[in-house]
Order: C-alpha cells, then structure tokens, then sequence
C-alpha cells in the first residue's frame, strides 16, 4: 500500500536519520536510512542482476563516475570496490536525493567518494530538473529546481574530476547527451554501463560509441527491445578499444544475461 504523501512528508524526515543494515547482495552489511529502504534497498534486493555484474565489472584503483547517483546504491558498492587507490564521483542534481546521498556515504565511512551536484550532459549551462513521480525518475527539464549542467569534456580539462575509468549512467533519457559532452576526455580503455530509456537514446548513443572504436555488448533485454516495444532502461556494455579485460568481462556479462 503507498502511503499518502502529507503522511510521509511527516514520517520521512525523521526515518531518514534511522540507519539499518542492507540485508542482502553487494551492499550487504551497510547502511542505508529506513525512509528509502522500501522497493528492495533494505532487504538488497533492488536491481540484484545489475548490482552483482556492477560489483564484478569495477575492478579495485578505477576511477567510476556514477551519473545518476539517486541516493547512493551504485555508489556505495563502486566505494567498496575500488579501494583506497580508486575514486567516486557520484553526480546527483536533486537537493533532495543528494542529502541522503551523501548521508549514505558518510554513515559508510567512505572516504574514496566525491558527491557533485551536477547534471552531466552535451552543454553547460543550467537546466529545470526534477518531476512529480519517485525520485528515481528525476529528469532533466521536467520540475522545477534549477540545477548546473556540466559536460565530463571540461570538468576533466579543467582538473575537477579525474577521467572515468568506468561510468554507470542512468539519466532518464538524456545518456547520449552524457557521451556528447565526453566526446574529449572519454578514454581509450574506458568501461560503461549504460541504462538506455528509448529507442533512439540507443541508436544514437550505440552508434556514437562505435565511431570512437568502443566494443559493445547488450543485454538480453536490450537485443530484444530493439525489435519490439520499448519499456524500462535496458543496459548496454560498452568497453573502449584499449581496454584489456574485455574477454573477462564478457565471460561475466554473459552470466548475467547479456548476449550479441
């Protein structure tokens, strides 16, 4: 049952200062605010396929940028992954979604991490982002917060962000715009995760990714939404051509369901 939201208005801000522990999966055994442990956060449950190949495709020293943060749950498992030689960068626009963010990175004692309050995308400037269903689904140009956009291209010339070894992104829609702004400084060896929300969101940034010479290799439910109806944000792999781990990856994206 949903519960009214003048009722949580009231109940969230406190059950968010209430830690518990994750009960299951990678993030196993850390902590995460009762407010948001519903919809399979608490018991570890949440996206347990995409989470358990997150964990096993971040290697310990990478540098992962996770665009689309939402309160934390990829970051918290790229944290433990990388090690104290890797780095965070978790990129959250929503002021809401960033507070409980950075709570979760900071309940965990991660120090690797880097909370921005950026939205990445092929312009800088600035942007209404938000929207009037879960916060999970936050958007650029939908709300009406306002919030900067910044491409990866100049915060990695400028010496903001060190360049990505690995990026999850997960934006709603707007992932092409994410690899438009990183057409400069995307490396070579350079692995990504990507949640494709349409039909040409996927032409475009596929294609995009092919003319720089990256591998690709799509999910299961990728590969078949592309010849049928489009629902969700399936995931596409893609590693660039200097990458060296492709042949493991694969072997571990295929027990996943991924396939050519």
């Amino acid at each position: 049952m949903k519960v009214p939201g003048f009722i949580r208005s009231v109940t969230d801000p406190v059950l968010e200062r209430i830690p518990i522990l994750i009960a299951s999966g990678v993030n196993r055994g850390l902590r995460w605010n009762l407010a948001s442990a519903g919809h399979g956060y608490g018991s570890g449950r949440r996206a347990a396929k995409q989470m358990t190949l997150i964990g096993a495709l971040v290697r310990p020293g990478d540098v992962v940028w996770d665009v689309g943060a939402h309160h934390g749950y990829v970051t918290l498992c790229a944290a433990a992954r990388v090690g104290p030689t890797g780095h965070v960068y978790a990129f959250e626009p929503s002021a809401f979604n960033r507070r409980l963010l950075a709570r979760h990175v900071r309940w965990n004692g991660f120090t690797n991490v880097t909370v921005l309050p950026w939205a990445l995308s092929a312009t800088e400037g600035e942007a209404s982002f938000g929207g009037n269903d879960t916060s999970k689904t936050f958007a650029l140009g939908a709300g009406d917060e306002l919030v900067a956009m910044r491409t990866a291209d100049a915060l990695v010339a400028a010496g903001e962000c060190r360049a990505p070894s690995f990026l999850k992104i997960d934006v709603e829609g707007a992932e092409d715009d994410v690899l438009r702004g990183a057409a400069a400084s995307l490396p070579r060896a350079a692995r990504l995760l990507i949640g494709m929300h349409n039909r040409q969101v996927d032409v475009d940034g596929a294609a995009r990714l092919t003319a720089a010479g990256f591998r690709l290799l799509p999910s299961g439910e990728l590969a078949r939404q592309r010849t049928g109806r489009w629902m969700g944000d399936p995931d596409l792999y893609a590693a660039g051509p200097d990458d060296n781990g492709w042949e493991r990856d694969v072997s571990v994206l295929r027990e996943g369901g991924f396939t050519d």
